[in-house]
Order: C-alpha cells, then structure tokens, then sequence
C-alpha cells in the first residue's frame, strides 16, 4: 500500500484541499483524487529524466527534461501556480478552486 493510500483518508477527513510533496526529482500534478489536487515538485535538484510514468492515468502533467520550480499564490477560494523550467519556459499553469472553508463543529461538551 502507498503512501498517499494510508493518509488520503485523513485529507478527506479534515478537508484538505491540496498536498505537496518533494523528494523526487522531477514535476508531477496528478489528476485530482477526491478533490484532492497532488504536487510533486522536486526538479529543483538532481534529475531523474524517465521516472515519472508517463502512462499512468493518473498524471495530469509531468516534467523531468530539465530543472523546474512552482510558483503558487493562494487566496481564500482558490490557488493559482506556475512550474517553470530552469530557462523560464511555462512547464504547467493554472487556477485551482477551493473548498469552502469548514465550519467549526458544535462542541457540545462545553455547553454541559
């Protein structure tokens, strides 16, 4: 069982909206999984050209030809990125929306 298999539960659970990630070395944004928008950004070192696996269904975008960074602005209802190469070409873009935030849950133990 993967990683993001074992806490996705816990993303659903308490809303998170998106999840960053580093270690490997390249660009990945994987197609949203539960509202759930996955970031893998990790081109800013060492590349791994070949690893990320273009076949899967789960890429939405993928980059590891040369070294990348993300540039994310986030407000109250949605984020906006970009993921540039090391040259300044645009890699990948976009706005993402947001979930509203969550209400605060009535505590009834405190009215006792």
């Amino acid at each position: 069982m993967d990683l993001r298999t074992r806490v996705e539960p816990l993303f659903v659970k308490y809303g998170v909206d998106i999840v960053f990630a580093g270690h490997e070395h390249f660009y990945e944004r994987l197609v949203p999984q539960k509202g759930i928008y996955y970031f893998t950004q990790g081109g800013a070192a060492k590349l791994r050209e070949g690893n990320i696996r273009t076949s899967s269904a789960l890429t939405a975008k993928g980059f590891d030809l040369d070294n990348s960074f993300m540039v994310a602005e986030l407000g109250k209802d949605s984020m906006q990125f970009q993921v540039l190469s090391r040259t300044g070409k645009r890699i990948d873009s976009g706005t993402l929306a947001l979930m509203p935030e969550p209400k605060p849950a009535d505590d009834k133990s405190r009215s006792q």
